[in-house]
């Protein structure tokens, strides 16, 4: 098996709007685990680390995978989709995870809980080593990802 790992994050709500044409994703979203993945990846610590957002709007994105500014809206970390919506963005979500999930030794998930309906259901897919992110909170989740970057 490789030892690539994935990391799986949501967007974030704070956005970089400095740039309104379509730059990555890693640059766009400016949410706390977006600014800790971006300093650890310019110091060098996810070289064998990819990372998968999952959106509402877009579904699954890769970090490098441009995305347009645009306004969010609703409250943070809650869905704004109908039932039909989540489960059709789901199965198509689920279809891309079950072609890439076995190219990993490990999958680090950070989402919450309405966002996991996004992608809930991968994990039957594969063998790799499936840790979600602990705590309650931005703060402890923040630490807990950290942790587990630092340990790799």
């Amino acid at each position: 098996m490789s030892s690539r790992k994935l990391i799986i994050i949501t967007t974030s709500y704070r956005l970089n709007k400095e740039n309104t044409e379509p730059i990555p994703a890693i640059e766009r979203f400016d949410g706390v685990y977006f600014r800790l993945l971006r300093k650890h990846i310019r110091e060098g610590r996810l070289r064998n680390v990819d990372i998968l957002i999952v959106s509402e709007k877009f579904g699954l994105i890769w970090a490098k995978d441009k995305v347009p500014y645009y306004e969010v809206h609703g409250k943070m970390g809650s869905l704004s989709l109908d039932k039909k919506t989540t489960e059709k963005i789901r199965k198509e979500n689920l279809q891309k995870l079950k072609k890439i999930v076995n190219r990993y030794s490990e999958i680090y998930v950070n989402v919450g809980r309405e966002y996991l309906k996004l992608i809930e259901g991968f994990e039957k897919f594969t063998t790799s080593k499936v840790t979600y992110a602990s705590g309650k909170g931005l703060g402890p989740k923040a630490s807990h990802m950290k942790e587990w970057i630092t340990s790799q």
